[in-house]
């Protein structure tokens, strides 16, 4: 049995699937020491050429394209953003300079 189609309703349209997207998690908050963070994992490849980041737990590179985890303090705004290994977030005590 065919299915019944509507004349004049176009066809839909797809998008081809962004591999890298699925690379990314969608914000989400994490309370450490009372502080409420925004954090996002990212992969940095829309970096501009030559941009790292310092990680400010162990103050090691972080390269673009190296999945990592971005953070900022949700209430002080997206200026307080900083650029963490995955692990070092996860031992981060909460105190931004």
């Amino acid at each position: 049995m065919r299915g019944k189609r509507r004349r004049g309703v176009p066809e839909p349209q797809y998008r081809e699937l962004d591999f890298s997207m699925l690379k990314m998690s969608l914000p989400h908050t994490v309370v450490k020491r009372g502080v409420e963070f925004t954090v996002q994992q990212t992969s940095g490849s829309n970096a501009e050429e030559g941009k790292s980041w310092i990680c400010p737990v162990c103050v090691i590179s972080i390269e673009p394209g190296m999945m990592h985890t971005v953070a900022w303090d949700t209430h002080r705004g997206v200026q307080t953003r900083r650029h963490f290994h995955n692990h070092c977030f996860k031992i981060f005590d909460g105190l931004l300079p």
